[in-house]
């Protein structure tokens, strides 16, 4: 596998630090492997073997521990003779009850470095959350970006990667997610689909008691055949009645949150860019690799719809904040914001006539600030202009900015 350097970097900064570092990403997304990269930089700084301890509860060696006591026992047990600092690194901790309690009391009663990975990125909204508040230092980590693609067909497949378009094209048809890449052709799509049961299962329905189950399949199915078109709640609604199946508008939203929280969809919210707040009605949905969408459908019906995913999840990586904007009833697709930079994107297959640049660029040039505005689509040649820039696809994606 290779070394996710964009995840790694942030981490290594902050070996030896007081804060918590807590990974969060959908299940199979790579954080047990930056784990055990962590380990190796550990031992790389001259640590010794025997002060570090990873501990994954989904291993036969620790999956009997369900809560905090039965974590300290173990825990007791591995450092009592260990002299001087220890690393703790905890794997899918969300497996064990109230383990903010034990987090909490290492900290206090021995010195120690700890690290944590779950799938689920409420992981530190319950009430015991606040034991370690201000505390840690949280990073999200999504499947592969098409940078790291190119990076894993080069370094562990050996092969030429000068043909960018050809990757590419891999790439939009059976997605990042780690474990795939290791899986012959004919068999990722399988993988895939078993990736999705694992996490529906295990992420969504056990944790949250679903029993509903056959109704979250077809919502998560409407969010994926659906994916960044305006959406609310009555339109499942509506869809659920056409099907013969009754659902209320609660229970949809509460389907929503619990696989928001575990990390497979992404919602971003409407923003009048004019007014600069951020409006509560036909937000968007994206999901967390698209090679789920080619699982389900087998075939892109809307080139421009998965151009869009793709382009999303990029711009979570690179840590903006990002929302769909409004301005004079025209729809930017993204506005995005770190810290005191803006940029504002419009997303397309191909800007094929002047009709499809009229409309692509028309919105863009309505906002009245000095903030970067793009257009990304797949056209070689360079429609930039009247202040407005365009770029290519691929190299976006395998650019460190805009």
């Amino acid at each position: 596998m290779i070394k996710r350097e964009l995840y790694l970097n942030k981490i290594v900064r902050l070996i030896d630090k007081d804060p918590i570092k807590i990974i969060t990403g959908v299940r199979r997304s790579g954080k047990t492997y930056l784990l055990k990269s962590i380990c190796e930089e550990l031992k790389n700084r001259g640590i010794s073997e025997e002060s570090i301890f990873l501990i994954s509860f989904e291993s036969m060696k620790y999956n009997k521990i369900e809560d905090f006591n039965q974590l300290d026992e173990c825990i007791i047990e591995l450092t009592e003779n260990v002299k001087g600092k220890v690393y703790l690194l905890f794997d899918e901790i969300q497996n064990v009850k109230n383990w903010e309690k034990s987090i909490n009391a290492y900290r206090v009663d021995l010195d120690c470095d700890i690290y944590i990975t779950g799938s689920n990125s409420e992981l530190l909204s319950g009430e015991m959350a606040t034991l370690i508040s201000g505390r840690y230092y949280q990073i999200n980590i999504y499947p592969f970006s098409f940078e790291e693609f190119v990076q894993y067909k080069k370094e562990i497949e050996k092969i030429d990667v000068s043909d960018l378009d050809d990757l590419f094209k891999e790439y939009v048809e059976y997605g990042g997610m780690p474990p795939i890449q290791q899986v012959a052709a004919e068999d990722k799509y399988s993988y895939l689909s078993d990736i999705y049961n694992t996490i529906l299962l295990k992420d969504i329905i056990a944790r949250h008691n679903i029993r509903n189950t056959d109704m979250l399949n077809r919502i998560l199915n409407y969010v994926i055949m659906n994916l960044g078109k305006n959406f609310s709640a009555t339109n499942i609604v509506k869809y659920m009645k056409h099907e013969r199946r009754k659902i209320s508008k609660d229970t949809i939203l509460d389907y929503l949150l619990y696989s928001k929280n575990a990390c497979f969809i992404h919602q971003a919210q409407r923003m009048d860019i004019k007014g600069k707040k951020v409006l509560k009605h036909n937000e968007k949905y994206f999901i967390v690799d698209h090679g789920f969408y080619q699982a389900k459908y087998g075939e892109i019906e809307n080139m421009g719809s998965i151009l869009e995913n793709i382009v999303y999840m990029e711009l979570l990586r690179r840590g903006y904040d990002v929302n769909i904007g409004i301005i004079n009833e025209k729809e930017i697709d993204f506005v995005c914001t770190k810290d005191k930079e803006k940029i504002h994107i419009q997303v397309t297959y191909q800007l094929k006539n002047d009709e499809t640049i009229e409309r692509e660029f028309s919105g863009l040039a309505q906002i009245n600030d000095n903030f970067d505005k793009y257009v990304l689509s797949m056209d070689k040649l360079d429609f930039s202009g009247s202040g407005l820039k365009h770029r290519n696809i691929i190299d976006f994606l395998i650019s460190d900015y805009i």
